[in-house]
């Protein structure tokens, strides 16, 4: 999992997006996608002690929903065998 809340802490020092993927050890390409979400949410340092790394990657990537199943009917493979 991502530092969420360090690479929020460190964008609002100024850091560039290069020195946070260093700092918190994931992808230069993780960075920019984050802080890009984070403002769509109105996410900004200082963040509440509520806010656990756990909670903001939850509201950043909310879990799909799943596939609907559909009623097509199995085909008969005894007759298609046959």
């Amino acid at each position: 999992m991502a530092k969420y809340r360090e690479i929020l802490r460190l964008k609002s020092l100024g850091f560039s997006d290069r020195n946070i993927a260093h700092s918190v050890t994931c992808s230069r390409n993780t960075i920019p996608r984050v802080l890009e979400k984070a403002k769509e949410l109105g996410l900004n340092w200082p963040l509440s002690d509520e806010m656990t790394d756990g909670a903001i990657e939850k509201l950043l990537y909310p879990k799909e929903k799943p596939i609907a199943t559909t009623n097509r009917m199995m085909p008969d493979c005894v007759y298609i065998r046959k």
